[in-house]
């Protein structure tokens, strides 16, 4: 921050911004919450996790007095609970929508980014995170009473599917991230169980690329429509989320691939380039396209995991084990040293980016006023 501050100044000196310009800069640049936002931020997460509070006590009303409620009687509490819950989310949704036509319809009013979401209203979004939970435990419930004899990989994956529209009308991250989440735990429910349908899904490092290549493609999917239409699929949880579960898994694969080359040297080279390619495509995207830290950080570090892992199964081969330790402990040090001194570079010149669009934007409206 002290090297943004000295170049802010230094404009500042040779007349390139004016002192307004430099506050409006110094404002962009290191955003500092004042009270008002810390009693957002404490309201947004009580009110989440008193939401889902309610929710398991809901179900754990139902587990605990199971035996003393009939048939009828579960379905007709649970599913009046979820039409409460959607009756809440629907009144929500349009006291939201009739304050933002009000807000937008007076000129003396600025309407934010997040009030210019019908869907952005912090409490709609708890209410219909909580309705969906329950239509889980509806579902579970079902099996339990009918006893479908179904599998436990088709409970979440129907749960998933029956939520999926309201995670597309409504978009906002938590539920996406349960969706995601109930993909990703059906999908590992089902490789248990694939030896019974004749796949190739009962070795574990197949199940890893799977997992790898599918929250990939997920994270690179939310990437570029958040890009496309901005707001609309802003997901930042769930993209860290998938990121770095994705390149987990990627990571811990060719790590034991090379710890144990036991199976067939085209599945090692397959599993290699895709791992290559998925490092070359996040440094092309995440550098040049859409400049962000989080994905660089993710490939540099994995990267850096993964050749300690080779020069580990080099040296310790054939070398002695204590300066193998000595050489070992220096690559990693001085490889995460140059990464975190590049990444801070990148971040400094991303801000300086930033504030220059700023400074550009301020001094169009300033023309255009004069």
């Amino acid at each position: 921050m002290g090297s943004l501050t000295s170049q802010v100044c230094e404009w500042l000196e040779q007349g390139y911004i004016t002192s307004a310009q430099a506050d409006q800069l110094y404002h962009r640049l290191s955003v500092r919450p004042d009270a008002s936002r810390w009693r957002a931020l404490i309201a947004g997460l009580l009110l989440w996790f008193g939401a889902l509070s309610l929710v398991c006590g809901v179900i754990f009303f139902f587990a605990y007095n199971w035996q003393s409620l009939d048939r009828f009687a579960k379905f007709a509490l649970l599913e009046t609970a979820i039409l409460l819950a959607v009756s809440a989310f629907v009144w929500l949704y349009y006291r939201a929508a009739c304050q933002l036509s009000i807000a937008s319809n007076t000129p003396s009013v600025t309407v934010s980014r997040s009030q210019g979401k019908p869907f952005g209203t912090t409490v709609a979004n708890a209410v219909l995170l909580a309705a969906c939970v329950l239509v889980g435990g509806l579902l579970a419930l079902v099996g339990q009473t009918y006893q479908t004899g179904a599998d436990p990989w088709q409970l979440f994956a129907v749960w998933a599917l029956v939520i999926l529209p309201l995670a597309w009308i409504a978009g906002f991250d938590a539920l996406w991230l349960l969706v995601v989440g109930l993909v990703n735990l059906s999908l590992g429910l089902f490789f248990d169980i694939s030896a019974d349908f004749w796949l190739p899904f009962e070795d574990v490092q197949i199940q890893l690329l799977v997992f790898a290549l599918l929250n990939t493609l997920i994270y690179y999917v939310f990437t570029y429509l958040d890009h496309i239409k901005v707001g609309r699929w802003h997901t930042p949880i769930l993209q860290y989320a998938c990121s770095m579960f994705a390149m987990g898994c990627f990571t811990w694969l060719v790590s034991w691939l090379i710890l144990n080359i036991d199976r067939s040297d085209s599945f090692y080279l397959w599993v290699s380039g895709i791992y290559i390619l998925n490092l070359v495509l996040g440094f092309y995207v995440f550098y040049y396209l859409l400049p962000q830290i989080y994905p660089l950080a993710l490939g540099g570090f994995s990267l850096i995991a993964v050749t300690a892992i080779f020069l580990i199964k080099l040296i310790f081969e054939d070398s002695d084990p204590i300066g193998g330790f000595l050489f070992i402990g220096l690559y990693i040090l001085l490889a995460s040293t140059g990464l975190s001194l590049w990444l801070k570079k990148v971040n400094q010149n991303l801000k300086f980016a930033s504030g220059a669009q700023v400074v550009a934007s301020h001094g169009k409206r300033g023309g255009n006023h004069e």
